[in-house]
């Protein structure tokens, strides 16, 4: 097989298994690492999926014919491993809308509350505020330190944008308003 199409079939494969990481996580409401049938078809049906979807995890994931898929067997079927699962469920919010429904959460850490009052503060900053992106990043970074403590950064983009920071626990919050998405995290001092 050339080169390029192997390429092109493991790009597929890592999307693909993206897409199933993403879904267990999302069914997995609970936390408990294992998600029931009934969970799956409540999940299909508020994603408007076929219900064969239902079938084919059960044929994947439950070999033992249990009733449940654990997250190790999960994993096991991917060849992953639990602890790369665990890491990305602390990355994971599922995407419930915040009580300003202009904000779609991309990705958060903290908690909702103050998802909520950071959101709320940017958005009436992008009313109030006529200028530049530099600027308005800049005014929202001042507003951070001073309500929550210095060494906030802030990156305001649009499109594709990919990210490797690190941060304080439970301080990053990346969401959408209108054109621009927001990076927001708190760096150690």
């Amino acid at each position: 097989m050339p080169l390029h199409k192997c390429f092109s079939l493991l790009c597929s494969i890592k999307q693909v298994t993206g897409a199933l990481i993403n879904a267990f996580l999302q069914i997995d409401t609970d936390e408990e690492e294992v998600i029931t049938f009934r969970d799956l078809e409540s999940y299909a049906d508020r994603h408007n999926l076929d219900r064969v979807m239902v079938k084919k995890w059960r044929d994947l994931f439950d070999r033992g014919n249990t009733g449940v898929v654990s997250l190790s067997e999960f994993c096991q079927t991917l060849g992953l491993k639990p602890a790369s699962i665990h890491s990305q469920r602390q990355m994971f919010v599922r995407q419930v809308p915040l009580n300003r429904s202009q904000i779609r959460v991309v990705m958060a850490t903290m908690s909702r509350a103050m998802q909520e009052q950071i959101g709320e503060d940017v958005f009436f900053m992008t009313r109030d505020s006529k200028t530049s992106n530099e600027h308005l990043a800049d005014r929202i970074k001042r507003h951070l330190d001073k309500r929550f403590g210095r060494t906030w950064q802030v990156v305001i983009c649009q499109g594709s944008s990919w990210a490797s920071f690190t941060h304080l626990p439970e301080t990053a919050f990346f969401f959408q308003l209108d054109k621009n998405v927001y990076l927001i995290w708190k760096t150690p001092d």
